[in-house]
């Protein structure tokens, strides 16, 4: 006889039936999941990058590598012919106006300049021993002018004497013309003594102002030896940066032969190289920028010249003087990235660059929306180093995927973990 069943065991079968269907359904929901993963890809958030579309004005550029290089650079040349006694600095040092720089062997000019010294004594003496020979020729012809004189006036009366007696038949007319003779003889001598006084100290001063020019060639000569004695510390013209120098102490150099280039750290310029290419797009006075440290250097662009190399274009951009307080970040012969101006576009939809694209035309991106990317075509326009033109496809806060999408470029959805 069958016994009713109690309520206690109605329970239990109850409960086991609720917990074969919460079963169930826990294997249906991994299953759908596991079939709805087998068709939808899913990145974690993690793995990408992403940004978001802006409105902005956009600056059009050209890019092109540039060299910066200081504006002013000074050479110092050597004055005189010696050899490298001491050298004071480094290539790369940072130097004052008036620091000395290197020192120059001055042994054979202090030699030079003894010498000269005693050719000028020599010349000095030569000078005043001929204004002795010269006065004591100007006493003898004086001494003999004198005694001439003393002649004619005797020789003179004696003429006259004979004048007095020749009408009354004194004398002889032969004793007169004689008597006339020798006073215009003594004339004669006095005239020539004259011009031979005068022709000695012609003669003589020529002599002495020979000497003396020679002695004045020899002083200046001495003079700029001792400037150039002066000059073989060889000190810092200004403030600057030592980028060059011959530091090989004990070395010969010549007169003119360079020593040290300092540049001027207060002023850069860029030397920049870009394909011919763009020739059309570029022209004097277009801005330039270009980023380094996290600072933004502006510039313009100053000339435009054929490169060494067939097709490269040389450009030289004079950075902005506004930022010299920032120029001892700058290095010469640092290697940038200049970017050329070429235009503006005001209030353009903008997004950021990253290898999900390359390149201007239609593309297609991944847009987020909460845990799921979608695949969108958007048109791109211009574009700079730093973001892209949206011409078409996308609104201002969209967020899109700007990292590599090629492990899922062709799906339309990509799941967001």
């Amino acid at each position: 006889m069958d016994k009713p069943i109690t309520q206690k065991i109605i329970k239990q079968r109850q409960q086991q039936g609720l917990l074969k269907t919460f079963i169930i359904m826990i294997s249906i929901i991994v299953l759908f999941w596991l079939l709805f993963n087998s068709f939808t890809t899913s990145v974690n958030r993690d793995d990408i990058r992403t940004a978001k579309v802006i409105k902005a004005n956009l600056k059009t550029e050209l890019q092109a590598g540039g060299i910066i290089m200081p504006i002013e650079e000074e050479t110092i040349a050597s004055h005189l012919n010696s050899h490298i006694s001491e050298v004071f600095v480094q290539a790369g040092q940072q130097v004052s106006k008036g620091q000395p720089l290197m020192s120059l062997d001055t042994t054979n000019l202090q030699l030079t300049i003894a010498n000269m010294s005693e050719e000028i004594a020599l010349k000095e003496n030569k000078i005043l021993s001929q204004n002795l020979q010269l006065e004591k020729e100007l006493n003898e012809h004086s001494g003999k002018l004198e005694l001439l004189a003393v002649d004619l006036e005797s020789r003179q009366t004696e003429l006259d004497r004979y004048k007095q007696l020749s009408p009354s038949g004194g004398v002889s007319q032969h004793k007169l013309t004689e008597k006339k003779l020798n006073v215009k003889r003594t004339s004669i001598e006095i005239r020539q003594l004259n011009q031979r006084k005068k022709n000695s100290l012609a003669a003589a001063i020529a002599k002495v102002n020979g000497l003396k020019l020679e002695q004045s060639i020899l002083i200046k000569s001495q003079q700029d030896k001792q400037r150039q004695l002066t000059r073989s510390t060889v000190l810092a013209p200004k403030s600057g940066l030592v980028v060059w120098l011959k530091n090989e102490e004990g070395s010969a150099v010549t007169i003119g032969e360079s020593l040290i280039k300092i540049a001027d750290t207060s002023s850069y310029k860029v030397i920049a190289t870009i394909s011919d290419f763009y020739a059309n797009q570029l022209w004097q006075g277009m801005d330039a920028e270009f980023q380094y440290n996290d600072k933004h250097y502006y510039g313009k662009l100053t000339s435009i010249i054929g490169g060494d190399q067939q097709g490269i274009l040389s450009l030289a951009i004079e950075l902005n003087t506004e930022q010299s307080s920032d120029y001892a970040q700058l290095r010469q012969k640092q290697r940038v990235d200049i970017s050329l101006i070429t235009g503006v576009i005001n209030n353009a939809l903008l997004v950021s660059k990253g290898p999900f694209i390359n390149g201007s035309g239609l593309k297609k991106v991944f847009v987020i929306n909460q845990d799921l990317a979608n695949r969108f075509e958007i048109n791109i326009g211009a574009g700079n180093r730093h973001y892209y033109q949206i011409k078409q496809g996308l609104a201002e806060g969209d967020e899109v995927i700007i990292s590599d999408v090629s492990a899922f470029y062709q799906k339309n959805e990509v799941r967001i973990n």
